[in-house]
């Protein structure tokens, strides 16, 4: 099987057919046009020539000389002119050529006037049925019988004719236009073809899975607008890949180590090696732990996944955000009071924002939980909130915490703020960046406080669905700030 031609190939090809056709209708137009004008350019230039003939052709008569000896004598006349003079009676006998041939023969058609007088111009039909292109002017008698002189040449009765006059420079003219204009349509095909072959090439590689492609487009604006939406596609295509392999890896690893202590925890009680009735509490207290936080992983990832495909569905009404982050303290109070860390709420009355009451709900308890988690016995956590105002509106995936003086008014709103700020051991600088990512946990070392490290991926998800954003401020050894804005008002 023949392989099918390049972009580039059947660009040219189709370029070339419209410009093959392009030429042809120019040249048909340019023959329909040009007949009648060179008709009436024809007709004038036998008229000037009738007009200065019909004055010697009757001085000669008037001087004796015959019809068919004045046509002899202006036989240099009509050849110079490239033209044919007849003398031609009322009847339409011919009395008269320069050529000799019609002498004494008829023409027909002639057009006369309403008196029966002959027309100055026009068609006639000479000996033979030859169409002529005549003017005529009256140049005396013959026997008291009015005679005319004609200047006629063949009439061009079909565009065959004329074309057959201009066809040679027609056709010089044409191949020139085509070789100019082929060549104008290869530069422009391989301007426009050049950008999506490479952009193929370079799908074609990603296919094979190298996804560090970088496009240096040089054609028209559209294509770079794509080859840019194309980099960025496959930097995402990349890094999406990069998320499943660790997806893959940290689910594994997570999954790993409670479903080996449920496995041996469950052997050891069918095989009776726990004897006591501790021992076998302690056991059946293990494998429920293990598996409660399995499922906890679990839920939270079918949760990541809903977010992250568009599938989960925000019930979203007016919320008093104060009184909802107060619940939440609230229900944290006894985890506070029990690890002797000072919980305190300080929220100043604030506008309404528009909200999923539950999922705002499981983003602070998510942030509270773990500032009271990381934070030591006669620490303190402390939630403030306040309004921001005139703040630009966040993009998707993207952080405008703060604006700069370029931009727009139309995309400023108002935002309320909530800090959750706790004087723990803060987290270090190397890991800040990277805490909203899932399965990243700061503290590796401790167990105790170990999670699935999908919370905080949960939480960033969630605020920016609401259109909101979520940032952090840590140092280490002193404490570590979160804060949550969100588009106050109902929108």
């Amino acid at each position: 099987m023949r392989p099918a031609p390049s972009l580039r190939a059947r660009l040219l090809i189709s370029y070339i057919i419209v410009i093959v056709v392009c030429l042809a209708l120019a040249a048909l137009t340019l023959i329909l046009v040009a007949r009648p004008i060179q008709q009436r350019l024809t007709t004038a230039r036998l008229a000037a020539q009738a007009t200065l003939t019909a004055p010697r052709v009757q001085a000669m008569l008037e001087r004796g000389l015959s019809p068919d000896q004045i046509a002899k004598r202006l036989v240099g006349v009509a050849f110079r002119q490239d033209f044919r003079l007849l003398l031609v009676d009322r009847q339409g006998q011919i009395l008269g050529d320069t050529e000799g041939e019609w002498q004494g023969q008829l023409v027909s058609d002639l057009p006369r006037t309403a008196n029966g007088q002959l027309e100055s111009s026009g068609v006639l039909t000479g000996p033979g049925g030859v169409h002529l292109l005549y003017a005529g002017r009256a140049a005396g008698q013959v026997k008291a019988t009015p005679l005319w002189v004609a200047a006629v040449v063949p009439s061009p009765r079909t565009p065959a004719t004329l074309l057959g006059e201009l066809g040679q420079g027609l056709l010089t003219a044409g191949l020139v236009a085509l070789i100019l204009s082929v060549l104008l349509a290869a530069l422009i095909t391989r301007w426009v073809a050049r950008p999506l072959q490479q952009m193929a090439q370079a799908a074609e590689a990603i296919a094979a899975g190298e996804y560090d492609q970088t496009l240096d487009i040089k054609g028209p604006e559209e294509a770079r607008v794509l080859a840019e939406s194309f980099e960025l596609m496959a930097k995402q295509v990349k890094a999406s890949q990069q998320a499943m392999r660790d997806l893959v890896a940290n689910v594994s690893h997570d999954l790993k180590t409670p479903l080996t202590s449920v496995q041996g925890f469950a052997q050891a009680l069918l095989e009776g090696a726990t004897h006591d009735e501790a021992a076998r509490r302690r056991a059946a207290s293990v494998i429920y732990e293990e598996s409660s936080r399995m499922v906890r992983m679990v839920e939270e990832l079918l949760d990541l996944a809903r977010i992250e495909s568009g599938q989960m569905t925000l019930d979203q009404h007016p919320l008093d955000l104060g009184e909802l982050v107060n619940g939440v303290v609230q229900t944290l109070a006894p985890v506070a009071a029990e690890k002797r860390v000072t919980l305190q709420a300080n929220l100043p009355e604030l506008p309404p924002v528009l909200g999923d009451g539950d999922r705002l709900a499981q983003v602070f308890t998510n942030l509270l939980d773990n500032a009271l988690k990381y934070t030591l016995e006669g620490d303190r956590v402390q939630v403030t909130a306040q309004v921001l105002k005139a703040q630009p509106r966040p993009r998707r995936g993207g952080v405008l915490a703060r604006p700069d003086a370029s931009t727009l008014v139309s995309l400023r709103t108002d935002f309320v703020e909530v800090s959750i700020a706790d004087t723990g051991r803060g987290i270090p600088a190397d890991d800040l960046s990277r805490i909203f990512e899932r399965f990243y946990q700061a503290d590796k070392a401790r167990p105790s406080c170990r999670g699935s490290g999908l919370g905080l991926a949960i939480v960033k998800e969630i605020i920016e669905a609401h259109s909101g954003h979520i940032g952090v401020e840590s140092v280490e050894g002193l404490g570590t700030r979160f804060t949550v804005a969100l588009p106050a008002g109902v929108h």
